[in-house]
């Protein structure tokens, strides 16, 4: 008798012990299979994030190289202009101007400007300029303009008779000005503008070089 329940326990253990080795083993191998699943997600998550996190840094990289070369936010500009006029068959003679320029685009601006040529030269130039910015900082421009010739006598007291030894009249002369400057910026409204400039004027061609001083708002 003690015998037969030994042997019946014996095999309801062994019974029971396969009967759950069988229900145990899909849910052992289910977790790796979630688990794994969960590892990708996150891992994609983790690469979009990533290449997310790289596009804003280089595109802040990008701000931070165009964005000191822009100032198209600011829609007004003045500049004056310390430099020297070389024309054809007379010495080179300080030059002062100042010129003036609004944005009417992001990289185009219209405006116009004064300048006047001193010593044995005595031009004053007016006009008006499209500027246009290909490139970073560096203008260029081109406009028509008016020289106006302020006339000396033989005796140096200025005239308009034309006669007599070393005289010469008043005269005006239609002027087409092309330039180009490169604007170093100072700050937030400032600039120092290396400047070359030629004019044409009645087939002659006259160089004026110099530096600006700009301020813009």
């Amino acid at each position: 008798m003690k015998q037969a329940l030994a042997l019946g326990a014996a095999v309801l253990i062994l019974v029971f012990g396969t009967a759950t080795s069988a229900y145990a083993l899909p849910t052992v191998e289910a977790p790796p299979q979630e688990h794994g699943k969960e590892t990708a997600t996150e891992e994609h998550s983790a690469t979009t994030e990533h290449d997310a996190h790289g596009e804003a840094e280089a595109h802040d990289g990008d701000e931070a190289q165009t964005g000191h070369h822009d100032r198209s936010h600011l829609k007004n500009e003045v500049a004056f202009f310390l430099g020297a006029t070389d024309e054809h068959g007379h010495d080179t003679e300080f030059t002062l101007g100042v010129d003036y320029k609004r944005r009417v685009a992001d990289r185009v601006a219209v405006g116009g400007f004064l300048d006047h040529a001193g010593g044995e030269l005595r031009n004053s130039l007016v006009g008006a300029l499209v500027f246009w910015w290909p490139w970073r900082t560096l203008a260029l421009y081109a406009g028509p303009a008016m020289e106006f010739h302020d006339g000396r006598n033989q005796d140096g007291a200025g005239g308009d008779d034309g006669h007599g030894e070393g005289g010469d009249s008043n005269e005006n002369y239609f002027v087409v000005r092309v330039g180009a400057g490169w604007d170093f910026h100072i700050g937030e409204h400032y600039g120092i503008i290396p400047t070359v400039i030629l004019d044409l004027v009645e087939g002659e061609k006259v160089w004026v070089y110099g530096l600006a001083i700009s301020y813009g708002w």
